[in-house]
């Protein structure tokens, strides 16, 4: 061997062991993690049952358009919104509670198992717990038609369908008991009116019966009806406010203006009624007078009560029908089905994956690797 002869001899070793350590790395980087992955799920991790459902929020009162549909957008909605809040609920802690109280949830995932990463013990805190359960279903929402899909995996297809059936009612369940408290306290504030009027009423028409049976008739057709016709006229108006401000506080806050406006007017009109009565009493003929402002104040307060009596079982009955309006339910559209087959073989699939990102990664190292060393050399 000449002098010449040895530095590419050298060379040429250099290389040789440059491509060793490139094939060591590529089987130790591409086929390693792939080869122990693929042992995993063969051997240890256990199969999955994954049961389907897709469900949505729906009510008695459909939605009317806006103006983003019109130009083709989708916007909020009552509906829409309390299903983008069904779809946090599940997957919340609050979820965990309830399935591991009603429908098994210790039971599903709490098999003896040689995965560690499968297996949740009965007494795990609950914020293991919901992580562990966040990595078991899998939800899409659709914005068109505010539906939403669920997938809900166990290691058991009884217990998946259990699951998911648990799921739905749990959902719907919390849909009625949004507005149930608001719509409790609507409806006892109808049925207080409807007894507080029902007793104005009643007391009212005892007066009017007891007055009929001391007078011939009640009316307006007497000597003083010049003077008391100023008192009718007021009791008439009064008896319109008093029916509005009934008819308003069905609608507004107590302290709401126009509460407060109708209130002003009904006390200005009763200051000009007791100067009427004043000026009718102070006229000739005062016991006949006084007779029959008597008779009508109390025909226009049984007028009144009547009329306001029936605004409240009017109100009553609308906070009825508000009630069945604003009730939603939880609508499975495609209700879950007993799952037949597991993920034991279609899992597999993710080790051609891994093969594919371990093979990028090494590609990118070893090139990494040829540019620092071709560039100290």
């Amino acid at each position: 061997m000449t002098s010449l002869d040895t530095p590419v001899s050298n060379a040429r070793q250099r290389t040789l062991r440059r491509r060793t350590i490139l094939a060591r790395s590529a089987l130790v980087v591409i086929l390693g993690p792939a080869l122990i992955y693929f042992l995993y799920l063969l051997l240890l991790a256990p199969p999955q049952y994954t049961a389907t459902a897709a469900y949505a929020v729906r009510g008695a009162q459909s939605g009317g358009g806006d103006a983003l549909s019109a130009i083709g957008l989708v916007g909020a909605t009552s509906t829409s919104t309390d299903a983008r809040i069904v779809d946090d609920f599940i997957r919340s802690p609050a979820m965990v509670e309830k399935l591991r109280a009603r429908f098994g949830f210790n039971e599903a995932y709490s098999r003896p198992t040689l995965d560690p990463f499968s297996y949740l013990p009965r007494n795990a805190p609950l914020e293991r717990a919901t992580n562990f359960w966040r990595d078991k279903v899998e939800m899409s929402f659709d914005p068109a038609t505010s539906a939403t899909t669920v997938q809900i995996a166990a290691y058991r297809a009884e217990d998946a369908l259990r699951l998911t059936n648990g799921v739905l009612m749990l959902g719907e369940e919390l849909v009625n008991t949004m507005s149930d408290r608001a719509m409790s306290d609507l409806s006892a504030a109808a049925r207080q009116e409807i007894e507080r009027k029902r007793t104005e009423y009643e007391t009212a028409r005892d007066r009017l019966a007891a007055l009929q049976g001391t007078r011939s008739s009640v009316d307006v057709n007497t000597p003083q009806e010049q003077a008391a016709g100023l008192v009718g006229a007021l009791d008439s108006q009064l008896a319109a406010k008093r029916t509005e401000l009934a008819s308003a506080t069905q609608i507004y806050q107590p302290s709401a203006p126009q509460i407060r406006q109708l209130r002003q007017e009904i006390a200005a009109l009763e200051g000009e009624r007791a100067r009427a009565v004043s000026a009718a009493m102070s006229s000739p003929g005062e016991g006949a007078a006084a007779g029959q402002i008597e008779a009508q104040a109390v025909l226009m307060d049984y007028e009144f009560a009547q009329t306001a009596y029936q605004s409240a079982l009017a109100a009553g009955e609308a906070a009825r029908r508000q009630d069945m309006t604003d009730r939603k339910y939880v609508i499975a559209y495609v209700p879950p089905e007993l799952p037949q087959t597991n993920d034991r073989w279609s899992r597999l699939s993710n080790v051609l994956a891994l093969l594919i990102a371990s093979a990028l990664i090494w590609s990118i190292g070893a090139l990494t690797y040829s540019i620092i060393r071709d560039h100290m050399e």
